[in-house]
């Protein structure tokens, strides 16, 4: 019994540390002073890092999970940290509130020449038009609030912002019985040059 309610404590104590930072973020955002390092992102990395971060929460709920294989490296305009946090919320979020056994699908695709576009689509239940429009208000979680999944309502207020703030744009479509998709689209970036040294090889003697 102990043991059970310390590891309650524990909980309660993440959560409240999660909604206290992710405040802070909010509140820096909306001041003008959450500070952005943009530089060219690989979109195949940053999958590859939050994949591994990600999947353990999945494989707990029986989720499947599909990522996709880059043939063509994608590169985006990106704050690499915020970038990760970004997808990390719309991955935990497919998983949340999906359906026991569902699955979870990433696609990247190049929207236009200019544009690169990463989409999370779940099979949960789905929202309909009236829950869509509330969905990016801080602290709106649509009736969740009585559900046990944990959640601050903050994670796609956030997301949104900082997508925009790194130039983009963020949306969501979703059929009531078959799910979500959420997306976001960034400026497509070119691959950084690694610096080649021009240095002759030195002769053999």
């Amino acid at each position: 019994a102990q043991m059970a309610s310390i590891d309650q404590i524990l909980q309660a104590g993440w959560y409240l540390l999660e909604l206290i930072n992710e405040i802070l973020d909010l509140a820096q955002i909306e001041s003008g002073r959450l500070a952005l390092s943009q530089e060219p992102t690989s979109l195949a990395e940053v999958m590859v890092e939050c994949q591994e971060m990600i999947e353990p929460q999945a494989q707990k709920r029986g989720i499947t999970m599909t990522f996709p294989r880059f043939d063509i490296p994608y590169f985006v305009s990106a704050d690499r940290t915020r970038l990760k946090q970004v997808l990390i919320n719309f991955l935990s979020n497919a998983i949340k509130y999906n359906q026991p056994n569902g699955s979870v699908v990433v696609d990247c695709t190049a929207s236009t020449p200019e544009r690169i576009r990463v989409s999370v689509k779940d099979t949960g239940a789905g929202l309909p038009p009236d829950m869509l429009m509330q969905l990016f208000q801080p602290f709106n979680r649509l009736g969740q609030e009585r559900s046990t999944e944990e959640g601050t309502g903050i994670g796609l207020v956030m997301s949104k912002r900082v997508v925009e703030l790194m130039g983009g744009v963020i949306g969501v479509e979703s059929t009531v019985g078959l799910g979500s998709v959420f997306w976001f689209e960034l400026n497509a970036a070119t691959a950084p040059q690694l610096a080649v040294d021009a240095a002759e090889p030195a002769a053999l003697e």
